[in-house]
């Protein structure tokens, strides 16, 4: 996947992951915010963008969730929470999955191939 791809599913895919978070955070709280409360604001594990390209590795078949893990610097949970969220957006994008030509076993490997060839395995 060239990067203006990837870079134009992120775009239309981060304003429905930040509305279904938002939802989800509603339903969980039983309604608004309450007044003097930090609004949610603070540093997250992974960027929204990450979520997204975590979850295209993940359905390409590149690398388990440990491996995806390990690359991102976070734990199995969050790559495992990031495609549980992201996974029905793209479902719901009609992201079409093109199967990766490599698998990796460990993050050095996807690592390492990214350095020799300069490019993201996506």
């Amino acid at each position: 996947m060239p990067r203006s791809d990837l870079q134009a599913l992120i775009d239309r895919i981060t304003l429905p992951y930040q509305a279904a978070l938002e939802e989800r955070r509603h339903r969980q709280r039983g309604g608004d915010r309450r007044p003097g409360t930090r609004g949610g604001l603070f540093r997250q594990k992974i960027t929204d963008a990450d979520r997204i390209l975590a979850t295209v590795l993940s359905q390409r078949g590149l690398c388990d969730q440990q491996a995806l893990a390990a690359v991102f610097g976070v734990s199995r949970g969050t790559i495992r929470n990031a495609i549980e969220d992201v996974q029905p957006l793209l479902d719901q994008d009609q992201y079409v999955v093109t199967p990766a030509e490599r698998r990796f076993a460990t993050a050095a490997d996807v690592l390492k191939f990214v350095a020799e060839r300069g490019e993201t395995p996506c």
